[in-house]
């Protein structure tokens, strides 16, 4: 099921990066050369994303070599954290033994996904470039290793000894403590995020992504962007985030960031 999944995205990868290259081929040509006549107002370009997708948040950086006016090359650096679409918040209808009120947690969540991108993409504009400043279009592509860090979900649950009197304990999801674990009346809150950071546990895999970018001045010293996209991280192991949920290796986001750098 995992190859087949696999194989799945990544051949819907390669149809829209075909498709993207035929819809642009005539007009990226005739760019082209006439770029090839004149000078380029900048060479490289470096910015910084921040966002959100359909499973949690994220940020980025951009390194690009602008080659032509209609193509740049880019290294990208992402890390964000991917949560399951059926987790929900819950929290006990009474007060902390602790404080006025119980915190809300994630019930049964049994870890949290945070991932780290490395890889290289492509930036190709598909809209004319003729007034520095105007509004471009770009269509936005890349690939490259997929690092999971999986870190284990800390509760503080609620433990009373004979005489009733109660103590917390910061635990994690285990065959010891199920039930407690899964009891909201047992559940005082989310541990610190201290927690689980010494039994985090590193899933390597890959990743793919396409998007279409709103560039404001593609050839302003001041880079200033909007994308909308779709991103693929799989990885080679399961990996589990809700007790009751069944556990996958692929994770399929929209996203929407917002960019702001510089070009020199």
């Amino acid at each position: 099921m995992m190859r087949t999944t696999t194989q799945y995205f990544f051949f819907l990868f390669l149809f829209f990066a075909h498709l993207g290259n035929v819809l642009a081929q005539p007009k990226q040509q005739r760019k082209e050369s006439i770029s090839d006549t004149e000078k380029l107002p900048f060479k490289n370009e470096i910015y910084m994303g921040l966002g959100l997708h359909t499973r949690g948040w994220n940020i980025s950086l951009h390194y690009g070599f602008i080659k032509t006016r209609m193509r740049t090359m880019q290294f990208i650096a992402e890390f964000g954290q991917i949560n399951h679409p059926k987790q929900k918040i819950e929290r006990y209808n009474a007060s902390s033994i602790f404080s006025q009120s119980s915190r809300a947690f994630v019930y049964g969540k049994r870890n949290t996904l945070y991932t780290l991108r490395l890889g290289y993409g492509e930036k190709r504009y598909l809209s004319s470039k003729e007034n520095n400043r105007a509004v471009s279009l770009a269509w936005t592509y890349g690939a490259g290793i997929s690092l999971g860090l999986v870190r284990p979900y800390y509760l503080d649950l609620i433990y009373r000894n004979a005489g009733g009197v109660p103590t917390l304990r910061a635990e994690k999801y285990g065959p010891d403590n199920w039930n407690r674990f899964l009891d909201i009346e047992q559940v005082d809150g989310p541990s610190g995020g201290e927690y689980g950071w010494d039994e985090a546990i590193l899933e390597p895999g890959f990743f793919l992504k396409t998007g279409l970018l709103i560039d404001w001045g593609a050839f302003d010293q001041v880079v200033k962007g909007l994308e909308i996209g779709l991103t693929v991280d799989t990885y080679f192991s399961k990996i589990p985030l809700l007790v009751f949920e069944e556990s996958t290796p692929v994770f399929v986001n929209l996203y929407v960031h917002v960019y702001l750098g510089t070009r020199w």
